[in-house]
């Protein structure tokens, strides 16, 4: 029993020991991954907090003002039209769509790399980074398998939310809106594991496996022949984040007392936060090699 469940962790410990076999490639991925977690809470401590806390401030003194006074109309003229007012209106806008744009952009960019890392690693080949960015760019390694199945994964993530908020909103009892997010919550985590295996799938075999496809074989993977390697994926992609995510709220609580404290534990948070996603991608990397070279794959020959 202890030997069948110690097996069950096999493929975590090849996914430890995968980035030592080729660091000339993923120390320079690591380093993205660090430096982008960073770049996040940075971008609220210098400049969403300050602007949040001014803004506070102002409608505070408004809240403890007379509005019968003339004092209040000042404080909401001052509010709403002078020019500060404006350039924290337009700064705000400017963080939010870089946000949402740069933000995304960045994140397939480095799930892409971590995926290639892993799976090429992994297949014997020993790139630096230059040189994978080289067989990309000139398409010796496609990105069409693996940007299919990301954009069918982006579909449903968007499908699901609305499912989700509907769903959400008819709820009257709250027991059952609990419910309905406990399930909603539960059913996003092992997708995420699926949807991970999948594109992990499109990334190894971009020509065979990609979009729906390759999801088809990461849920087959998942839930018929790999299921405790799976379940252990599931409570990787779980656990991990939800390890490191007290030393940021640490980090931005020192924003107040020392900003250098609150930066270096920022270092350290988006070191570690950066460490858990690229070994959660190289996990389902491994697993997914490791599933497909089964017996139960090899008979089976409804996967792709």
């Amino acid at each position: 029993m202890a030997a069948k469940i110690t097996a069950c962790f096999t493929f975590l410990k090849e996914a430890l020991i995968l980035p030592t076999l080729n660091p000339k490639l993923f120390a320079p991925v690591l380093v993205l991954f660090a430096v982008t977690a960073f770049l996040d809470p940075l971008v609220h401590v210098v400049f969403v907090h300050p602007l949040a806390d001014g803004m506070a401030s102002r409608l505070s003194e408004i809240n403890s003002t007379d509005p019968s006074s003339a004092e209040y109309a000042k404080l909401i003229e001052k509010l709403t039209e002078t020019e500060e007012m404006k350039q924290v209106g337009k700064r705000m806008v400017r963080i939010t769509i870089a946000k949402f744009t740069v933000g995304p952009a960045l994140g397939l960019v480095k799930q892409i790399l971590a995926l290639f890392a892993a799976s090429t690693t992994y297949s014997g080949d020993r790139y630096s980074l230059a040189g994978l960015l080289r067989e990309l760019v000139t398409r010796r390694i496609s990105l069409k398998g693996p940007s299919i199945t990301i954009a069918v994964v982006g579909a449903l993530d968007f499908t699901g939310a609305v499912l989700a908020a509907l769903m959400g909103g008819r709820s009257g009892v709250l027991s059952v809106q609990g419910l309905v997010s406990l399930i909603a919550h539960l059913a996003s985590l092992c997708l995420t594991v699926i949807a991970l295996v999948g594109v992990a799938a499109s990334v190894a075999d971009s020509r065979k496996c990609r979009g729906v496809r390759a999801l088809r074989q990461a849920w087959r993977l998942v839930t018929r022949v790999r299921r405790k390697e799976g379940l252990v994926l599931v409570l990787v992609a779980y656990l991990g984040p939800t390890v490191v995510a007290p030393l940021h709220r640490f980090a931005l609580g020192y924003a107040k007392r020392s900003m250098a404290a609150c930066l270096c534990l920022m270092a350290v948070y988006a070191l570690l936060s950066g460490a858990q996603q690229l070994f959660s991608l190289a996990a389902a990397t491994v697993y997914y090699y490791q599933a497909m070279e089964s017996k139960e794959v090899i008979d089976d020959l409804w996967l792709c």
